[in-house]
């Protein structure tokens, strides 16, 4: 009896093994997950790390002495030139894609006499871009500042995976993840096992259930919060002679069936936009009208982008420089 137990045993661990491998080496899915101690917090306001590097979602990022993703750890901003400052949440920061493939990564290589701050942080939401209104401030020759909008920006807590303790999404109201020792293994796997974010990419659709939830958040809000943060932003930058720009993104789940149900979200914040009268663009629609929509996001999420996805994006925007 033991021997065939064992047996069994070692014939799922080889199974185990090769499907890993298999995920791997077709890249069937993509990890997730912050190392520690990449993310400080001070006054329930966090920040990544300044002068550090590690691994955020499968790829080794570095950030400078102002807590921005730059390219390398020797990178540094030409001084006296004219920049662009970026804000953002986790997509802008491009969550698990090289820096130089993100779309920011690209402007910075395409316009070599431009210097962009990418502001951008995992998690960060209205109150984040609330309390960190005059950032943008402690740099000079700032001309230009582009906020790129995710729809779950309305949250107002954060939603980081740490590899070694799996957050309790807001946004995700899974009550499995209520026990710590699952909670941790989650998040262990998730930033280990190309198989097991494959397997639950498919039997959970992710990016179906963030959107189901990410969109009864619009349908019953008003985005004050929103409005009210894009108008104090606006007021600012036009004293002080710089244009605002505003781009809205897409969830993966939207471009599937891009129909005015599923774009309310979209609907909402254009109706601010306007209202505010301040430049923006809705990405959305190019999104939609893409041959394989799917492919411009990362595999099995909601919301963050591929390296096709971030090339769209750079194409769609270089000319707003």
């Amino acid at each position: 009896m033991k021997k065939v137990i064992l047996a069994n045993i070692t014939i799922i661990v080889v199974l185990v093994f090769f499907l890993e491998l298999v995920s791997n080496f077709f890249k069937l899915s993509n990890l997730k997950g912050i190392e520690p101690g990449l993310i400080i917090t001070n006054e329930d306001i966090h920040q990544m790390l300044p002068n550090s590097s590690g691994i955020h979602f499968g790829q080794k990022i570095y950030i400078d002495q102002y807590g921005f993703r730059v390219p390398s750890k020797d990178f540094f901003y030409k001084k006296n030139n004219k920049s662009i400052f970026i804000i953002g949440d986790s997509t802008a920061f491009g969550n698990g894609i090289l820096e130089q493939k993100t779309f920011i990564g690209k402007l910075r290589e395409f316009f070599t006499n431009l210097n962009f701050y990418n502001s951008s942080v995992p998690g960060y939401n209205i109150k984040h871009f609330q309390a960190n209104i005059d950032k943008v401030d402690n740099f000079d020759n700032v001309k230009k500042v582009f906020y790129f909008i995710t729809l779950n920006d309305i949250y107002g807590g954060q939603s980081i995976l740490d590899l070694t303790q799996n957050k309790n999404l807001n946004h995700e109201n899974i009550s499995i993840k209520k026990n710590s020792l699952i909670n941790k293994l989650n998040a262990f796997l998730n930033s280990k096992s190309y198989f097991y974010m494959f397997f639950k990419g498919i039997i959970s659709d992710p990016s179906k259930r963030y959107f189901k939830n990410i969109k009864k958040n619009y349908e019953k809000t008003d985005l004050s919060n929103m409005k009210d943060y894009i108008s104090n932003l606006n007021e600012k930058l036009n004293r002080e002679n710089i244009d605002l720009k505003v781009f809205i993104l897409p969830y993966e789940f939207q471009t599937r069936n891009c129909s005015n149900e599923n774009l309310v979200p979209q609907n909402k914040i254009n109706l601010i936009l306007k209202d505010l009268k301040v430049y923006y663009q809705d990405l959305t629609n190019n999104f939609c009208k893409h041959s394989n929509p799917k492919s411009l996001f990362y595999k099995f999420d909601p919301m963050h982008l591929s390296d096709k996805g971030h090339s769209l994006v750079f194409n769609l925007i270089k000319n707003e420089i």
